[in-house]
């Protein structure tokens, strides 16, 4: 299963979010790393913020450098180009976003909900990650193709964590029945193609509303008996 390499000590907060945004002018004693991580955090939150606006093909490097408000001196000390910097982006986000998500899942588990109500418990706190996050989500979910390459790649460990995760859930559901290996995946693609068209039409407000569809897809294709009243709170 994919691993994020964040710890569990470190404090959510808005991701991507930098945590030191005004470094004193001048002479300041700060230690070098301290800087450089928060012109990165900076660098990295700024070409989120640009390419959820423009679009990643119309970004560029002094839309970022702008944003961030570092010189392109300083971007290309961090990042050798654009699509590196977007890359880390993607990169983190995920990592901060499946953090947060683990927390909202262990937190569901705790409450011996039953099954189905884990599962819906788990999405609604996915589909309300999106709503708080719009900047992200429009960024990972809608422009990582345009971007390809890593970030492409850091969506689609994304896609197969919640595979993995939904397979570990179905493994204990009782009396569930065989479904085939693609399925999982299948399901969590077609949730993610769902919250992306709210994004697209910029909706990004109404995705915590996709909760009954989201758990309707999950519960047919994993072959759940009566998916749609499930899905619908019957």
């Amino acid at each position: 299963m994919y691993q994020t390499r964040l710890t569990m000590e470190e404090p959510i907060r808005s991701l991507l979010q930098p945590s030191l945004t005004d470094l004193p002018r001048g002479p300041h004693g700060l230690a070098p790393e301290l800087v450089a991580g928060s012109q990165r955090q900076r660098l990295i939150y700024a070409i989120t913020a640009v390419v959820s606006e423009k679009g990643y093909a119309a970004t560029t490097v002094t839309d970022v450098t702008s944003r961030a408000g570092v010189s392109r001196k300083t971007f290309y000390e961090h990042f050798a180009d654009k699509e590196e910097c977007f890359a880390a982006a993607s990169d983190t986000g995920r990592d901060l976003m499946i953090k947060r998500l683990e927390a909202s899942f262990a937190r569901s588990a705790a409450q011996s909900l039953e099954p189905i109500a884990t599962l819906r418990a788990s999405i609604r706190a996915f589909l309300g990650l999106i709503a708080e996050e719009p900047e992200f989500a429009r960024a990972f979910f809608l422009e990582t193709v345009t971007a390809g390459g890593r970030a492409l790649e850091h969506q689609a460990s994304c896609r197969l964590w919640f595979a993995e995760t939904t397979r570990a859930w179905h493994a204990k559901f009782p009396d569930r029945r065989p479904v085939p290996e693609a399925a999982y995946l299948a399901a969590a693609d077609a949730a993610h193609e769902a919250v992306g068209r709210c994004l697209r039409d910029g909706r990004a407000t109404e995705v915590p509303a996709l909760e009954g569809t989201v758990l309707y897809i999950y519960l047919a294709l994993l072959g759940v008996p009566d998916a749609e009243a499930h899905a619908s709170g019957a």
